[in-house]
């Protein structure tokens, strides 16, 4: 062995003879799956990485290679050989950490209800454990067809009640992962949990009641495809709640929240009726709605509320806090033709706006109005700082853009377009953009579609590269003397 192999090897040796404190220091700088990948250099490390305060198991530390397939037979593969494999890990993680402190835990697989009894263990662990951070993202994985007849979990409505007792659940900690009931905060178990993320996990009305009432520190909450939600309410003051996301959720058709010190609102589904009250601290605003069609609104009015107005979406549930808005994401059909836009209120502190809208011309979601309301926005918005736009869809015309006199805007430094295909009207209106911007010093252009918070960004397959980096290089001709343009094709 040659002398730069010996030296490595002392080197290892020495990290090695470290405190496990100080080793675990080092695994919390690596990615999980890195973190994983030491259990194969030592005896010494082969169980470490089961000690780190962040635990998130993901599809991808499971599955193999074939991960793109979306055959029936690698669905059953899914819900069968790697499922089991998946359930097997977790489980002996949690029986090798003997009660040890946990700041997060997250599990990132595809779970059905079939899983309930793995999965209620594992939430009674992390609850009496006394994690911040919780997060079950049973999300169908991107390239897998979900089965109609397949039924999402749903958390035991027990688990986050205080009036109720965990002792049924106590008793399987300690059966199955060797857990004594003097390593839990059963009696405080909810006064560390701050962030609660729940995908494809079934909730009912009383669920998102229980859990704000009972989960007093909690500080953000994010719903995602949770199919039973109606009514939720939450009618007394939450103190500490700053970060309310509700996304996807089909049969919601209402929401109250009091929460004082919530920041940041975030919204993506029908057009309901929402509100929030006394939030003086409110300066993030996500209201996303569906395209107009059968999905605009509720599928069931079974409460009998009027149905919400395009133009009264935003600008009529949130009037109480437009003006101190910092961020706000819309849709550009929350505007009800141009008499809707032209009541656009003054937006005085705003400093980041993003709309989304379909790629076709013509319509409440398309370009034309697109362009609209970005004129809008730009002549309300004395301090905007920065614009994206976000197109979800191939072109079908390119109609001629007749240009709105937009005085100089000298705050807008930053554009962001995404889902651009290069046809003629998106190119028209970034040189729109060009005009106005007189002080722009970054625009970027990418195919990828970044307009949905709720999903990971995706490539529509009609983009045309050529006819995208033919426009790329004609916005290249005509951008501001100190503007960069910055192409990230379908990186981001």
């Amino acid at each position: 062995m040659n002398n730069q192999g010996c030296e490595r090897m002392a080197l290892e040796d020495k990290i090695t003879t470290l405190p496990d404190d100080i080793l675990l220091t080092i695994l919390s700088l690596l990615t999980f799956k890195e973190a994983v990948a030491t259990s194969i250099l030592s005896r010494r490390w082969r169980y470490l990485w089961t000690s780190l305060p962040s635990l998130h198991f993901r599809y991808e530390y499971v599955v193999q290679k074939d991960s793109r397939d979306n055959s029936l037979q690698h669905y059953h593969k899914v819900h069968g050989v790697y499922e089991d494999r998946c359930i097997q890990m977790v489980n002996q993680v949690l029986r090798g950490r003997k009660g040890q402190e946990l700041q997060e835990f997250g599990i990132h697989y595809p779970l059905l209800e079939r899983s309930t009894c793995h999965i209620d263990l594992w939430v009674a662990f992390a609850i009496a454990i006394g994690v911040s951070k919780l997060e079950l993202n049973f999300s169908p994985y991107p390239y897998l067809i979900p089965i109609c007849f397949d039924k999402n979990y749903s958390i035991p409505l027990d688990l986050f009640d205080k009036t109720k007792g965990m002792e049924p659940f106590l008793v399987q900690l300690e059966h199955v992962f060797s857990i004594p009931t003097s390593y839990l905060k059963v009696q405080d178990r909810f006064k560390s949990l701050r962030e609660l993320i729940l995908k494809f996990v079934d909730l009912t009305d009383e669920h998102f009641e229980t859990i704000l009432s009972n989960c007093t520190s909690l500080e953000c909450l994010h719903l995602n495809h949770s199919s039973r939600l109606v009514n939720v309410k939450h009618t007394a003051p939450h103190m500490k709640l700053s970060c309310l996301e509700i996304y996807h959720c089909s049969k919601l058709e209402n929401v109250e929240i009091f929460a004082p010190n919530l920041v940041s609102f975030k919204y993506r589904g029908s057009k309901i009726h929402i509100f929030v009250k006394d939030a003086n601290q409110l300066v993030n605003l996500c209201m996303s709605s569906y395209w107009e069609g059968e999905l605009e609104y509720p599928r069931e009015n079974s409460l009998g509320l009027p149905y919400m107005q395009r133009k009264d979406f935003v600008f009529g549930q949130f009037a109480d806090y437009l003006s101190r808005l910092e961020y706000l994401m819309i849709d550009v059909a929350s505007f009800e033709g141009k008499q809707g836009f032209n009541k656009v209120p003054l937006f005085s502190n705003l400093k980041h706006v993003s709309l989304t809208c379909l790629n076709s011309s013509h319509g409440p979601s398309g370009m034309l109005h697109c362009y609209h309301t970005v004129a809008g926005f730009v002549k309300a918005s004395p301090f905007l700082h920065r614009l994206e736009l976000h197109f979800h869809l191939a072109p079908i015309k390119n109609p001629e853009l007749r240009r709105i006199a937009i005085s100089p805007h000298r705050y807008l430094k930053e554009v962001l377009v995404s889902g651009f295909f290069g046809n003629e009207l998106a190119k028209d209106i970034v040189l729109s953009i060009f005009d106005f911007a007189t002080e722009l010093e970054k625009i970027e252009i990418t195919t990828l579609c970044l307009g949905d918070l709720s999903k990971r960004p995706f490539k529509n397959p009609n983009a045309d590269i050529e006819v995208v980096r033919r426009s790329i290089g004609q916005l290249h001709q005509r951008l501001p003397a100190n503007a960069q343009l910055h192409f990230l094709g379908d990186h981001f």
